[in-house]
């Protein structure tokens, strides 16, 4: 499986483990080898661990060490040898795979102990532990990297992952790794025991939410993600949230009226959020007094949302003498915010809190209150939860939801009735008969931020294939651009009618309500590249009709990936097409073959650049177009304190600063783009737009930019979405607007069937004048 990371306008594919292993010998281990690091002397790679060839090429090694702290005294060391500082897509990775067989069917626990060199504290680099079950069929079973609750300490520090393990398990593999840019860590022994067997999950089916359930976990959205983001106690900012969710669907659902509601919320939230004060009756629930022994006011301060502080966007609690609250701006410790909340209660939820000389949050124990509702399971260490269980998914949602309602950056843009989607998703995912159903929900209520960054994922799924067929959505049917393999007797420029049956507008019109984009082309784009998808070697029935009028039917098989598809490109990825006329797909070149092309370009009459992708390069391109130094777009990272998108500020450091590279391109230039170039692309035509560098050629960008910042969810989820705010060189909007084409071209049906690319033909034409 795989996550997007953007890192300054860079899209990276990772994997959600540091590298995949390396591949495994016919037999593997039973338990884990050398995890004491006795065999070897100090000084020498770890015996039975390894370091995959990615992370070596990049500059780590491993190497056995010694801490007179640790029982044994050994430990491992991972280390950067490289030449250059890593960047923050660089990552080394300790690792060993061994047998599952013995642990089939049980719960386990993976220990160790982590700490780090020397840490820089304008880039902290963390260590995770990682820990993945490998299933038939190249299938993933449980997994966890740490990715949330990552080690950022030169002390040793305590490391575990619980999980279970399926009947069907092939292999484990697990490790350490050491991303972002990370120079060296330390990993003591490592453990992996079985705590019994895998417990049976007593999953809730599906119950409709009445229209009072409904009320009661309205307020627990609000009243959760308030106190997560913004209600900065010690209890608070050290809770398992994930757990809390579903927990707190339990605790609240089925209060009846509005003051059980406000028991219910008040026994709930106590232990985390102290100050919290829930009541009903219309009279605002009195704050509590400040503590005689407070000296310090502390508070939220979010530079976007920052998950485990290891990327560009950062969440960090920050104090000031309680005598200075007033004059930095912050909310009366004393006076909080009152909130009304559905189901008839009101909430005093501070966003300021007061603390002792010591940095520790006050009041430091819970007002005394009932004990939580009967049922509720005490804390533990690991947290195993199914979508197929109806409070998973309901908790699912208020997760999902409190992020996006408090760091999604674009809802002036957009316009999202956001607390209507709430009612929506929660009352679809009450009903949700298991988690591939509940997939579809999350996806319909993430469409609607029309972000083109937001993906839905789910851990357990595999990535679909479709035949191989480019496709291109025109006047609102799908044309084929391309035939390839198994499907290359379609003719091209045929419109497809249906598919099994399915009218293909109808088919279009449900995938739009699951597919967010910011503009029309991102849309058509993932429409056209997902309309045949489905499960590899399935086979799919069409029906189309040609260019010319003939009707025709065909059944192809679903056998390839669409992002592997040719999809009518030239066959030249950097060539002379024309005497003097130079052509390059920035989506498929190297560096290495761009530099090895310079000296002709330079020379060259006219370039064409296609960009209607994503490319593989770094924008060296751009600076050999320019004598004067070239800026990116304006990357507004926000700064966050208050909840609700209120009060927000910008930091807009990190923008590209280009200076010009000889030799120079004299010659004409354009550039090709559309619906498909989106993030890094988009950065780079934004300059190109900007500084007039080039004609653009073809239709509208994505008009979605700016760094990923995904987070997880109970039950195996991955939403991506995009962090911060990219607004063009003169300030305007970016988003949902991208790059317009200086001469717009789009592709027919009459050119489609011909074999042509009327896109490229006007970029050549206009290059050759």
């Amino acid at each position: 499986m795989f996550r997007l990371v953007q890192v300054l306008g860079l899209t990276l594919t990772l994997p959600l483990v540091a590298q995949a292993p390396e591949p495994a010998k016919p037999r593997l281990p039973e338990g884990i080898q050398n995890g004491t690091f006795q065999k070897d002397a100090v000084g020498q790679p770890p015996s039975d661990w390894f370091v995959p060839k990615v992370s070596r090429e990049l500059g780590f090694k491993a190497e056995t060490s010694e801490d007179a702290q640790l029982p044994g005294r050994r430990c491992a060391k991972l280390v950067f040898t490289g030449g250059n500082k890593p960047t923050w897509r660089d990552f080394g990775n300790l690792m060993q795979s061994i047998d599952a067989k013995p642990y089939r069917g049980k719960r386990i626990r993976l220990k160790t102990q982590l700490r780090l060199g020397a840490l820089d504290p304008d880039r902290p680099s963390p260590i995770q532990m990682w820990f993945r079950v490998d299933r038939v069929g190249q299938k993933m079973g449980f997994f966890d990297n740490m990715d949330s609750r990552p080690v950022l300490a030169a002390a040793w520090t305590p490391a575990e992952i619980i999980g279970d393990v399926a009947q069907d398990a092939e292999a484990l593999a697990l490790g350490v790794m050491l991303p972002h840019g990370g120079l060296q860590a330390w990993i003591g022994p490592v453990t992996l025991e079985i705590l019994g067997d895998t417990p049976i999950l007593r999953a809730e089916g599906p119950k409709v939410l009445s229209p009072r359930g409904m009320e009661n976990l309205g307020a627990l959205a609000v009243v959760l993600n308030r106190v997560r983001y913004f209600h900065p106690s010690d209890e608070a900012a050290k809770a398992d949230w994930n757990r809390l969710a579903s927990e707190g669907v339990k605790a609240v659902e089925g209060a009846a009226t509005p003051k059980a509601l406000a028991l219910r919320l008040q026994r709930f939230f106590a232990p985390l959020a102290p100050g919290a004060r829930f009541m009903v009756g219309g009279k605002a629930p009195v704050a509590a007094p400040v503590p005689a022994d407070a000296v310090l006011a502390v508070r939220w301060n979010h530079l976007g949302l920052g998950q485990n502080n290891a990327n560009i966007y950062k969440s960090l609690r920050e104090y000031a003498p309680i005598t200075d609250w007033k004059s930095k701006g912050w909310r009366d410790p004393a006076s909080p915010e009152t909130v009304q909340l559905a189901g008839g209660v009101q909430a005093v939820l501070p966003t300021v809190c007061v603390a002792n000389e010591a940095k520790h949050t006050l009041p430091r124990t819970a007002p005394v209150v009932d004990s939580l509702p009967a049922g509720l399971p005490e804390p533990t260490t690991g947290f195993f939860s199914t979508a197929d269980d109806r409070a998973t998914r309901l908790g699912d949602v208020i997760l999902a939801w409190g992020v996006f309602q408090h760091f999604y950056p674009y809802f002036d843009v957009v316009k999202t009735d956001w607390p209507r989607e709430l009612t929506k998703a929660l009352h679809a995912a009450a009903l949700d008969k298991d988690a591939s159903a509940f997939t579809h929900t999350l996806k319909r209520m993430t469409a609607t931020l029309k972000d083109g960054h937001v993906w839905v994922s789910a851990s357990d799924q595999d990535d679909p294939s479709v035949p191989a067929l480019g496709l291109v959505v025109i006047d609102g049917l799908p044309v084929i651009r391309s035939a390839e393999g198994t499907a290359k007797h379609l003719p091209l420029g045929s419109r497809i009618l249906s598919v099994d049956g399915e009218p293909s507008g109808k088919r279009l019109a449900r995938m739009k309500e699951e597919i967010s984009a910011a503009g029309e082309g991102w849309m058509n784009h993932r429409l056209a590249s997902e309309f045949l998808a489905g499960e590899t070697g399935t086979r799919v029935r069409l029906t189309y009709v040609t260019a010319t009028g003939f009707p025709g039917q065909a059944t192809v098989v679903r056998d390839a990936k669409y992002w592997l598809l040719e999809n009518g490109q030239p066959a030249t990825k950097v060539g002379e097409l024309r005497p003097g006329i130079w052509y390059l797909d920035l989506n498929r070149i190297s560096e290495k073959e761009f530099e090895a092309a310079l000296p002709n370009l330079a020379q060259a009459k006219g370039v064409v650049f296609d960009l209607r992708g994503y490319p593989k390069m770094g924008p060296a391109f751009l600076q050999h177009l320019t004598d004067k130094p070239l800026e990116s777009a304006r990357w507004n990272k926000p700064q966050i304190t208050q909840p609700d998108g209120k009060g927000w500020t910008w930091d807009s450091s990190g923008r590209w600063n280009l200076e010009p590279l000889a030799p120079r391109i004299q010659g004409k230039v354009a550039f090709l783009t559309g619906g498909g170039a989106i993030s890094y692309a988009e950065s780079c035509l934004g300059i190109v737009e900007a500084y007039k560098l080039a004609e653009i050629v073809g239709e509208p960008t994505a008009g979605t930019n700016g760094n990923v910042n995904p987070f997880s969810l109970p039950g195996g989820f991955t939403i991506s979405w995009t962090g911060m705010k990219v607004l063009k060189h003169d300030g305007s909007t970016h988003h949902g607007v991208g790059i317009q084409p200086t001469l717009p071209v789009r592709p027919t049906v009459q050119g489609l069937a011909q074999g042509r690319d009327e896109v490229l033909e006007k970029g050549l034409e206009q290059v050759s004048r």
